[in-house]
């Protein structure tokens, strides 16, 4: 009984959907759900061994929505269905559609696909709304509940279940024994492990080493991995990007406190050893990956220079980071200002550098935060370039503290030194945000984009690039503009 649960008991034919060689050595059978993201996660893998083996595999996909937990799932499968009613090969360009844009499967979304992929409207629409395939997409159900499947995503290698690791590796071993595939079978061996996952690029096609010289990146594989860590960024929801905000915001309380208590420690040299511990509220946000304003000068530009984010999505972007920031620098400041966490000469010494920036003119304060706007983004171009975590360590606290050492203004700290101010009643929250916040995110910010990001992105030879499905991607002009999408989708 368990050996007829393993096998596959509807074999392959006419009425499925296949992408390969019929007679390729290997059929892998897909079971999957358009809105699973475990299913999500394994579309790159997927494409990867496709990518690999060529005309040596055949991959067939059945429907299995659960329903149960993705609402959406139905629909969509239909709508692949419906693709392939007016053409067999739409079903595959509808299908990497999905899994591009899990996030956006409502019935207008399935709409403008089918929009993009250039469908009778009026007769994918009906479809839609008469659910002309749900006995279709009900039939994969029925059949996979047959061969035993009762998640997603499940595989049949030549009608036989795999039961093993989701993994490329995993995947790929098996495939290559099962088809007897000797090439792939001596790349896999342990020896070459390393250098393969050497060479691999991201889903989004970012490089993990350099073309020329394998241990270092040219300016274009730099610009490249910055587009690919801001797409991570930018596609993420108002709460992650909120709570992520405010973990930044509430790091730099580290920056705030350890250069108060070293600057209190160490009266007499002040500049080296007082300001030792600054970077240190930096180092957790960039190697934690929390999301710090003065960081996103750089990264998220890089997408909108590219057109492969819209400009209200950067605008979005940036009001949620800022907001959540100073929300998490005014708790913080709050509780060192109320509590009794500061001995009383640390607590001097954090009102005197806190007050010190209230004393600096208007337009000075404008000019040093350029300048510091500038060195945080040069910061993050250069962590993008390192490899190993001590060497973004080492990059993080050199450049940073130099804006201490340099007396420059960061509008994060600042806020944060602002808010001990007016929490102790040494300044109104207005004149602060007049005098102070203004001008030094205003000089932030030009300093992150014009002087480094426009520079770097000047001397990239490929700004733009494709990726791991060899894909270029690309907004159209309006939705760069006025698009509230984040990025643009994989296809073409």
């Amino acid at each position: 009984m368990s050996q007829e649960i393993m096998k596959l008991r509807q074999p392959v034919d006419e009425h499925d959907h296949a992408r390969g060689a019929v007679d390729a050595p290997v059929t892998l059978v897909q079971y999957g759900d358009f809105e699973c993201p475990y299913c999500g996660d394994l579309y790159p893998v997927i494409r990867r061994i496709e990518n690999r083996l060529g005309k040596r595999i055949r991959l067939v996909f059945r429907h299995f929505p659960l329903t149960h937990l993705h609402p959406h799932a139905q629909l969509a499968a239909e709508a692949t269905e419906a693709a392939a009613a007016q053409d067999p090969q739409l079903f595959w360009q509808m299908h990497d559609l999905l899994y591009n844009n899990q996030d956006a499967l409502t019935q207008t979304d399935l709409e403008t696909y089918a929009e993009q992929l250039g469908l009778d409207m009026k007769r994918f629409k009906h479809d839609l709304n008469n659910h002309t395939y749900k006995d279709k997409v009900l039939e994969d159900v029925r059949v996979g509940n047959e061969s035993g499947v009762s998640g997603t995503p499940t595989f049949f290698i030549n009608d036989e279940r795999y039961d093993g690791a989701l993994t490329f590796d995993a995947l790929l071993t098996v495939i290559a024994d099962e088809g007897d595939f000797p090439d792939v079978q001596q790349s896999l061996a342990t020896d070459h492990r390393a250098l393969r996952e050497t060479i691999d690029r991201s889903r989004v096609g970012a490089p993990a080493a350099g073309m020329a010289l394998r241990d270092r990146f040219s300016a274009d594989e730099i610009f490249q991995r910055v587009t690919a860590s801001a797409e991570e960024e930018i596609n993420r929801s108002a709460r992650q990007l909120f709570f992520s905000g405010l973990a930044a915001g509430t790091s730099l309380g580290a920056t705030f406190f350890g250069r108060a208590v070293m600057t209190n420690a160490f009266p007499d040299d002040p500049i080296l050893l007082g300001n030792l511990l600054y970077p240190l509220g930096f180092v957790i946000i960039v190697l934690g990956g929390y999301q710090l304003f003065t960081e996103n000068t750089l990264t998220p530009v890089t997408l909108v220079l590219t057109r492969l984010a819209s400009i209200p999505a950067l605008l979005r972007l940036w009001g949620i980071v800022l907001f959540a920031n100073v929300v998490g620098a005014a708790g913080i400041a709050f509780i060192l200002a109320n509590t009794g966490i500061l001995d009383p000469d640390v607590a001097e010494t954090a009102f005197s550098i806190s007050d010190h920036a209230l004393h600096v003119p208007w337009w000075d304060l404008f000019f040093k935060a350029i300048l510091a706007g500038g060195l945080v983004a040069t910061m993050v171009w250069l962590v993008h370039a390192a490899r190993e975590t001590i060497a973004r360590f080492v990059i993080i606290w050199v450049i940073m503290i130099l804006i201490p050492a340099g007396n420059l203004f960061h509008c994060v700290t600042g806020s944060l030194e602002m808010f001990y101010l007016v929490f102790n009643g040494s300044a109104e929250l207005l004149s602060v945000f007049t005098n102070f916040f203004v001008p030094v995110v205003l000089g932030n910010t030009i300093g992150g984009i014009v002087f480094v990001t426009l520079i770097n992105y000047g001397m990239t030879a490929e700004p733009r690039f494709r990726n791991s499905n060899g894909i270029q991607r690309e907004l159209t002009w309006r939705e760069w503009l006025l698009g509230t999408r984040a990025t643009s989708s994989d296809t073409e």
